[in-house]
């Protein structure tokens, strides 16, 4: 009787070796699942076509060589004027001056509020001459925090590009 009973037994231990399983099944799930997000989330790109960016990075090189050679100066500033039915409204102020401090009028200015870390966000800003060589724009972003603003100034075929950031309260 001693024999029978002790062949149904279960020798002691006997669940260790499914501890390396489940930690194994772990392992391979977390690493599956990060696959897939990696895959199939945002990819990353900022730019529509990429390779073509790359190729005309000759002419942007040649830009931002003119860009130096204008020594303009341009101070950002942006003003919070909250209100009820805007929590992160103000506005935007571009003042453009020459290298030795004379004032920049009749630019035509072209501005994007883009949101860094998150894509659906972006706005158009127009900007208006208030003389002087400055700039306003009324802005009324959806998200406080971090934003970067990419503006291009024009006069003429003279080019001015920037990307300040500013932080919305």
């Amino acid at each position: 009787m001693m024999t029978a009973m002790s062949k149904s037994k279960r020798a002691d231990g006997w669940w260790y070796p499914w501890i390396f399983v489940a930690g194994f099944g772990v392992v391979i799930a977390v690493n599956g699942t990060l696959a897939y997000l990696a895959v199939n989330t945002w990819t990353g790109l900022e730019t529509a076509r990429p390779f073509q960016a790359g190729q005309e990075f000759n002419k942007r090189l040649a830009q931002k060589s003119a860009q130096t050679a204008l020594a303009w100066r341009v101070q950002p500033v942006f003003e919070a004027a909250p209100t009820a039915q805007a929590a992160h409204a103000g506005s935007m102020r571009l003042t453009f001056t020459e290298h030795d401090g004379r004032a920049i009028d009749n630019l035509v200015i072209e501005a994007l509020a883009v949101r860094p870390t998150n894509e659906g966000y972006d706005q158009t800003l127009n900007f208006t001459a208030q003389g002087q060589g400055v700039y306003v724009a009324p802005i009324d972003l959806p998200l406080a925090g971090q934003w970067e603003l990419r503006i291009t100034a024009t006069r003429d075929a003279d080019v001015f590009k920037m990307r300040p950031r500013i932080q919305v309260p």
